[in-house]
């Protein structure tokens, strides 16, 4: 099994690929161990420089036909071979990796949902009923008003398809079963990355407004951490400066960013909602500050699992001292 298994989620730019880059650059200089990067999303140029100099291997989904089967075996630790056909990668190998960040969950979701060859909404467009829901389909061409049908010769006769409620279900399903396949990988780390979303608190169990990692529509958004070791929440907060004016040479207040980890849930940093964000780490203690600044992007992670393998230690150190312990 992994030793960690976590996710790391929040809006754009605050900072969740650039933390798993520095991880994998941390990674590499320790151990030499090289890593994977499963890419769905605009994240590539962040890892692009580790590319480069041999120490990732990166492969894009979001164009890959049979979106289910192909995120499977991705989980599964499968790879593009010389002709970028995905093949079973032996376990031996995959233990020289030492990082496979998964870029994300909410891509993945809306692509296993979405229009390409063997996605749910392109089988609806081909006609194909999944569950009791009638397909969506759309068919590019003039519509014959009397019957319904599209005249021929009119029009392209491209069809596309939409998500009915059923498609959800598969969907949700599937992102899960790959979640637990990627957990099985002989890697030291596997990350999951996802933006943010927002629940539907009327069908929350406790009626609460929540924002937690994107998957698959709003019903697993406060659940799905539960699939994962930790939680972190990445977020950036305004702060004040103290910057040179370029004309008078004086200092003066300016606004600027501050990257923070969340390593629990919290709500909003100026208090303006009472909506709760999701996060969660395992194992934790009092010790562990409820989130961590980055000084540089990314740099937070690096801090986290440092302090949390610390803190680990001792409380480990503390036990086998305790008296009359025999092992």
């Amino acid at each position: 099994m992994s030793k960690v298994f976590d996710c790391l989620y929040g809006g754009p730019n605050t900072a969740k690929s650039e933390s798993a880059a520095r991880l994998i650059e941390h990674v590499f200089t320790t151990t030499r161990k090289r890593s994977r990067v499963v890419l769905g999303d605009g994240s590539g140029l962040t890892y692009q420089h580790l590319v480069d100099a041999g120490i990732v291997d990166m492969c894009e989904f979001g164009t890959r036909p049979w979106p289910q089967d192909t995120m499977q075996k991705l989980s599964d630790g499968w790879w593009p071979n010389a002709e970028n056909v995905l093949v079973k990668t032996d376990p031996a190998v995959l233990e020289t990796f030492g990082v496979c960040v998964f870029e994300g969950l909410s891509v993945a979701g809306a692509y296993i949902m979405g229009n390409v060859k063997g996605g749910l909404a392109e089988r609806s467009g081909r006609g194909e009923k999944i569950g009791q829901d009638s397909p969506i389909r759309i068919v590019e061409g003039d519509v014959n008003p009397a019957n319904g049908q599209v005249v021929s010769g009119t029009g392209p006769g491209t069809t596309f398809g939409g998500n009915p409620p059923s498609h959800y279900n598969v969907a949700q399903r599937t992102l899960l079963e790959c979640l637990q396949r990627s957990k099985a990988l002989p890697i030291d780390y596997v990350l999951w990355t996802a933006h943010e979303a927002d629940n539907n608190p009327e069908k929350d169990i406790n009626k609460e407004s929540l924002v937690g990692p994107e998957s698959v529509g709003k019903a697993m958004t406060g659940s799905i951490q539960r699939n994962f070791n930790n939680t972190l929440h990445f977020v950036t907060v305004a702060k004040k400066v103290k910057v040179v004016d370029t004309h008078t040479g004086k200092p003066v207040d300016s606004m600027d960013l501050e990257y923070r980890l969340h390593t629990r849930d919290h709500f909003s940093a100026t208090g303006s909602t009472q909506v709760r964000y999701k996060a969660c780490t395992r194992g934790g203690d009092d010790s562990l500050p409820a989130y961590i600044v980055a000084k540089k992007p990314g740099e937070g992670l690096l801090d986290y699992y440092t302090q949390l393998a610390t803190m680990r230690t001792a409380r480990t150190a503390s036990l086998m001292a305790a008296p009359g312990l025999s092992v």
